[in-house]
């Protein structure tokens, strides 16, 4: 199965946030290579990643996979120039 909404977004939110797949993996506490199935769709996520996205991040990933825009539970665990254009993004299909 594919995950389209991790598709489109995990990789938006890794590089804006300026960090590797490795940086991006030690922040949330799994692997690189469980962090590269997330990220490229082919995985939807273990709860303790999608928990660990909102206490680290602030971002909600746990959406339905028609929902074109990023859900922050709490916008102020990134930066505010990230925030900003994260907030703004909104992705249709597999762009």
């Amino acid at each position: 199965m594919n995950y389209p909404y991790n598709r489109r977004f995990i990789k938006l939110i890794r590089k804006t946030l300026n960090l590797t797949q490795q940086e991006m993996s030690n922040k949330l506490g799994i692997t690189v290579q469980c962090f590269r199935t997330y990220e490229s769709g082919r995985s939807r996520g273990s709860t303790f990643f999608h928990e660990r996205m909102m206490e680290v991040f602030g971002i909600d990933l746990r959406q339905n996979p028609d929902l074109h825009k990023i859900v922050f539970s709490d916008p102020l665990k990134i930066s505010a120039v990230a925030y900003r254009h994260l907030s703004t993004v909104e992705k249709r299909g597999n762009d």
